[in-house]
């Protein structure tokens, strides 16, 4: 009787574990970006950044802003089609100055974050 009480306790804790772990998503954030942050870069011709995860392109952008905060892509940034976790923004000519990268990266798992960050065009 021991023995039994005892299996159904270990099954029951398992049975138990199993039904209330939670799947752990990892989050896409960003792992590198072309124009790097806080760089001094030669005009760019477009804005490259590779994410830790798949992005949802829908839901996912990158926009450029001059000094003075106007947007100034033309273009629609896009998820790559070969590559879920690249997404890029072509770039019309810049002159120089100071810009800031904001982007917004949507995971597959629903998790929305954003970031921004600051190159310089020489």
């Amino acid at each position: 009787m021991r023995k039994l009480l005892k299996f159904t306790g270990l099954t029951l804790a398992l049975l138990c574990a199993l039904l209330l772990a939670v799947p752990a998503f990892a989050h896409s954030h960003p792992v590198s970006m072309t124009p790097a942050a806080d760089s001094t870069v030669a005009a760019p011709t477009e804005i490259a950044m590779h994410f830790s995860g798949d992005l949802e392109p829908k839901f996912s952008s990158i926009t450029l802003s001059n000094a003075t905060g106007h947007v100034v892509n033309i273009a629609q940034s896009a998820v790559a089609a070969g590559d879920a976790k690249l997404m890029t923004l072509a770039l019309p000519k810049l002159p120089a100055g100071v810009y800031t990268v904001d982007w917004v990266a949507v995971s597959v798992d629903s998790h929305r974050m954003t970031g921004s960050y600051k190159f310089t065009i020489q």
